[in-house]
């Protein structure tokens, strides 16, 4: 996939304005919905094969996008943290329940993986129809993402390697790492939002959202 075309968008002076303020407040807590806002509306666009970035005109509904966004990314997290605390739990109580506790944690360390595998299609699914059962039905999910399973193993490890990185730039003391690691990490996200986005327009997960979008307009 080819996405030198948007890096030069993005880049470009009309459209750099759009994203990089929201990158400097994304470690802000309240304000960063509107950051989670921001890249759920650009997912919307480039699976309608619009061109460009979302504007600013709608703040309040970006932000409330945002913000049921986050919802989601909590939700898949719940299972994992769940039993990493159940795990916590039986290793506090004994001997014996430590045995059961150890492998609480590393179910959970395995559940965590599988979950956060799963979000960026169910980041795609949610952004194109706003609704939180089509963004946890995880079967569907995952057959979609079988079908595009190299393309998705390499842009997931790719978004991880460079979140890392934005990471450690954010570390750097006095709060100078701060605003730029900020800004770098949720560039990384916008990309990968692209990225992950163009690749769910090729699974049936696309082809079954247009079919019933189809049949409600084609509806009496």
């Amino acid at each position: 996939m080819n996405i030198i075309p948007f890096l030069q968008l993005t880049l470009s002076l009309r459209y750099i304005s759009r994203w990089i303020w929201a990158g400097a407040v994304f470690c802000i807590p309240i304000l960063n919905f509107l950051s989670l806002g921001f890249l759920s509306r650009t997912s919307r666009l480039v699976i309608i094969g619009g061109i460009g970035l979302p504007t600013w005109e709608e703040r309040y509904e970006t932000w409330i996008e945002g913000t049921k966004l986050l919802f989601v990314f909590i939700l898949y997290n719940a299972i994992p943290f769940f039993m990493f605390s159940c795990g916590f739990f039986l290793i506090s109580l004994n001997i014996f329940t430590a045995f059961f506790g150890q492998i609480f944690k590393i179910l959970s360390v395995i559940a965590l993986l599988v979950c956060t595998f799963l979000i960026p299609f169910a980041f795609a699914t949610f952004a194109e129809r706003m609704d939180f059962k089509e963004a946890f039905e995880f079967e569907r999910i995952f057959r979609g993402v079988k079908e595009v399973f190299i393309e998705y193993v390499i842009g997931y490890a790719a978004a991880l390697c460079a979140l890392y990185i934005c990471v450690w730039i954010m570390r750097i003391p006095y709060l100078i790492g701060l605003i730029p690691g900020s800004i770098l990490s949720y560039y990384v996200l916008l990309v990968a939002a692209y990225y992950f986005t163009e690749l769910y327009r090729k699974t049936s997960l696309a082809a079954v959202c247009m079919m019933s979008k189809t049949e409600i307009d084609l509806s009496p």
